[in-house]
């Protein structure tokens, strides 16, 4: 999903230019009509200024004036001013009009995020996975795709994270409320590297802060807090398109705070043991104004 600002075309530019060269048409053509009839003028005063001069005198009455002044004087104004900026006007307008059509006809369409079915199939058979779904325990769900829309286009894991490359399916997650336990599949994309083929260390403190502070809900009162410590340590790389998986439990509860400690690890392989890539330990602390926080989804479901 990407947001791309296009810059209008060859073409769209010439168009305005041409628009604009039109506008400025009007005040040339007036300047070049303008300076035509002053030199006819000025040739004819040569030849009968005194003629010309005796008919405006004998001409003007004090019931009817001289108006010669007053309509050059009127067609100047119009010549000089209303008729380029009128003109210019029109021009400019047309030209803004035709390059945001233009740029609207060209601006890519934004689809909705589609999850890689492959990944959830491969999701689907792995041995643990499978485990999970058959301990009644533990209750399933994905906390990224079941938050509001309103509230997903404002979330970095569930909409700005998402999609082929990055975050390619929502991360599931299994909770225990007993237990205060949790366990989470994960897939990360090649899109999420800091080096090359190699998972951004930020991206998976921040999943591993999510992550921590979802299990810590199980523990508070109001089944919301904040983050107010987080400790890591990084242990592995983690390599890009692979699943992983995120453990979590919680350690002590004192109020409205709460202990978890976590880590991400390699998906277990027959005869061996995961490797563990990034531990951490978080405090939570459920704030005093918790229950005007909206609640994105519900962690005991």
């Amino acid at each position: 999903m990407h947001n791309a600002t296009r810059v209008p075309t060859t073409n769209t530019i010439d168009i305005y230019t041409f628009l604009y060269i039109f506008g400025m048409s009007s005040r040339v053509y007036s300047s070049t009509a303008s300076r035509s009839i002053t030199t006819f003028t000025h040739c004819r005063s040569c030849r009968s200024s005194s003629k010309l001069a005796y008919s405006r005198r004998h001409l003007a009455t004090p019931a009817s004036p001289s108006i010669s002044p007053v309509r050059r004087i009127g067609r100047g104004f119009f010549r000089y001013f209303v008729a380029p900026v009128v003109s210019l006007s029109i021009g400019y307008a047309a030209g803004l009009y035709i390059m945001s059509a233009a740029a609207v006809a060209e601006a890519p369409v934004v689809d909705k995020v589609v999850y890689d079915p492959q990944i959830d199939a491969a999701i689907d058979v792995l041995p643990l996975v499978v485990s999970l779904r058959s301990d009644p325990r533990f209750t399933e769900s994905r906390p990224h795709a079941a938050a509001p829309d309103h509230l997903k286009k404002q979330m970095l894991t569930a909409e700005v994270l998402t999609g082929p490359g990055r975050l390619a399916v929502p991360p599931i997650v299994w909770t225990d409320s007993e237990a205060r336990e949790m366990v989470s599949i994960v897939h990360l994309g090649r899109n999420l590297c800091g080096h090359p083929g190699i998972i951004h260390g930020g991206l998976l403190a921040t999943l591993l802060d999510e992550g921590l502070c979802h299990c810590a809900f199980l523990a508070l009162p109001s089944n919301i807090g904040v983050t107010a410590n987080l400790n890591l340590n990084y242990r592995s790389p983690a390599f890009a398109e692979r699943l992983y998986v995120m453990r979590a439990n919680v350690t002590k509860v004192d109020g409205r705070k709460a202990w978890v400690k976590g880590h991400f690890e390699t998906i277990p392989e027959d005869g061996k043991e995961p490797t563990t890539v990034v531990e951490g330990e978080i405090l939570v602390v459920e704030p005093k104004w918790a229950k005007s926080l909206p609640k994105v989804v519900d962690a005991t479901a």
